[in-house]
């Protein structure tokens, strides 16, 4: 669908993300971690000026533990090249070029930046299927300082939301909310705009590409629980180079060590725990103000740009 509006000798589907998004059957859990998501290096993504790919080795972002396929990755010298060479993307059906910027933060990671780069650029695939973004929180008492938000994709929401209640039963799950339509503050003249309890949500409509949506809010949202940008008293008003001069929100943070599920023995990369604000206008409000936002976001374009 769209290619870059500027040449820097980059191909256009780097090797290491060339694996399709998979629709998951909604009667089937999540899987286990693959292989390829317990490496800790991956071969540089970018083409060299003879044609061949870099042969660098570069070591995985903490980031990209939580993504399977695992994004595309850049040695230093090819990841400031990407970076600066070109700001935009051409839409053809838009018949224009559009910025990254614009809905790309500067707060986020460069390695987060460059994979949510290529994730926009990337022609629609035709296995991608309409369906819903939805998120849980998970109350775990044990764990007060964090808040875990499960983020998923599926095809039948009622169906799915069920499903998890019978797989992973020994915290409580409550549903906040999905996309693209989720509950109003305001209900209908006869009570019946919506609830977020399961037997009585209405789902609506779904959303189109559903796995390109999903990918790209994991990408972000990845990098929002990893480096705490939010943290910082600034934010969103600070770039990532901010972080390292405040000391809130490490560039090089220590990667989690993701366990597997005590009920279905998996290991949930859609689950992020978000260590919870003290203070600010970030407390108590996370799922709205900084993980529902970012769904919306890539929701709004994938629908604009994709569908």
């Amino acid at each position: 669908m769209a290619h870059p509006s500027i040449s820097v000798g980059v191909r256009s589907r780097p090797q290491l993300d060339i694996a399709p998004n998979r629709p998951r059957a909604t009667s089937v859990p999540p899987s286990p971690l693959s292989p390829s998501a317990n490496k800790n290096t991956a071969q540089c993504s970018s083409m060299t000026k003879a044609g061949k790919q870099c042969s660098r080795q570069v070591k995985l972002p903490s980031t990209h533990s939580h993504i399977d396929p695992t994004p595309v990755v850049y040695c230093h010298q090819h990841r400031d090249a990407m970076y600066t060479a070109q700001t935009g993307f051409y839409v053809r059906q838009k018949g224009k070029e559009d910025r990254f910027a614009d809905y790309i933060p500067p707060y986020l990671q460069r390695d987060t930046q460059l994979a949510l780069r290529v994730e926009m650029e990337k022609a629609a695939s035709l296995a991608d299927v309409p369906g819903y973004i939805y998120t849980y929180e998970i109350r775990d008492p044990k764990r007060p300082s964090v808040i875990q938000l499960k983020v998923g994709r599926t095809v039948n929401l009622a169906k799915r939301l069920d499903q998890w209640d019978k797989q992973c039963g020994s915290k409580m799950q409550i549903v906040r909310g999905w996309w693209p339509v989720t509950v109003e503050n305001d209900s209908d003249d006869d009570g019946t705009n919506g609830s977020l309890l399961k037997g009585s949500l209405k789902a609506g409509e779904p959303g189109p590409l559903c796995h390109r949506v999903e990918r790209l809010v994991h990408i972000e949202l990845a990098d929002l629980v990893v480096h705490m940008p939010y943290l910082n008293p600034k934010f969103p008003k600070i770039d990532n180079s901010d972080l390292s001069s405040s000391g809130v929100g490490s560039p090089t943070p220590k990667k989690s060590v993701m366990k597997p599920c005590p009920d279905c023995g998996t290991i949930h990369r859609e689950i992020f725990a978000f260590p919870r604000p003290e203070k600010g206008r970030y407390k108590g409000r996370e799922w709205d103000l900084l993980v529902k936002p970012v769904i919306e976001k890539w929701g709004k374009f994938v629908s604009e740009y994709y569908a």
